[in-house]
C-alpha cells in the first residue's frame, strides 16, 4: 500500500508543480496591454454574474457582431443584450488561452465555465477588441459550447 501512494505521488507532485508554473509563467509573460485585456474580460463577466448586464455590455461596441452558438447569424448588440437579459448567471471560471495585440485590435481567445439557472456550461470564446477613445471594445465575439 505504501509502495503504491508513494508512486503516485512521485507522479502527481512533478504534474501539479509543472501545471501550477505554467499558469504562473503564463501570465507572467503577459504585456502591460495584455493584461489589461484580460483584467477588462474578468470585470465583464464580474459584472454579468452580479446580474449587472449594463456592466457586462458596456465595453461591448454598438455596431458590433456577436455571435453565440445558439444563433443562427450574428447578433447586433441590442438583439444580443434582449437575449442575455432574462438568464441569471451564477458563476463564471475564466481560462485565458491566448490574447494577441496588433496595434489597436485584439483578439482574446479564453474558455470559461459558467453556471446559470438552465445549468452549467463549458464554452469557448473569442472575442475581437478594438481601442477606441482609451477603451478596449468587444466589436466581434464568438463563442461555442463545448459540452
Amino acid at each position: 500500500m505504501k509502495k503504491t501512494f508513494k508512486k503516485v505521488l512521485v507522479i502527481l507532485v512533478p504534474i501539479i508543480v509543472m501545471a501550477f508554473f505554467e499558469i504562473c509563467a503564463f501570465g507572467q509573460e503577459w504585456t502591460a496591454v495584455q493584461k489589461e485585456i484580460w483584467e477588462l474580460e474578468e470585470a465583464r463577466w464580474k459584472a454579468l454574474t452580479q446580474r449587472d448586464l449594463e456592466g457586462f455590455v458596456k465595453y461591448h461596441h454598438e455596431d458590433g457582431a456577436f455571435w453565440p452558438y445558439w444563433s443562427e447569424e450574428p447578433l447586433n448588440l441590442a438583439k444580443f443584450k434582449e437575449f442575455l437579459s432574462p438568464i441569471e448567471f451564477y458563476s463564471a471560471e475564466l481560462k485565458p488561452i491566448s490574447i494577441k495585440v496588433f496595434g489597436n485590435v485584439a483578439i482574446v481567445q479564453y474558455t470559461c465555465k459558467y453556471s446559470t439557472m438552465g445549468g452549467n456550461v463549458y464554452s469557448r470564446f473569442t472575442e475581437v477588441r478594438m481601442k477606441q477613445n482609451g477603451v478596449w471594445q468587444v466589436i466581434g465575439k464568438m463563442l461555442h459550447k463545448i459540452n
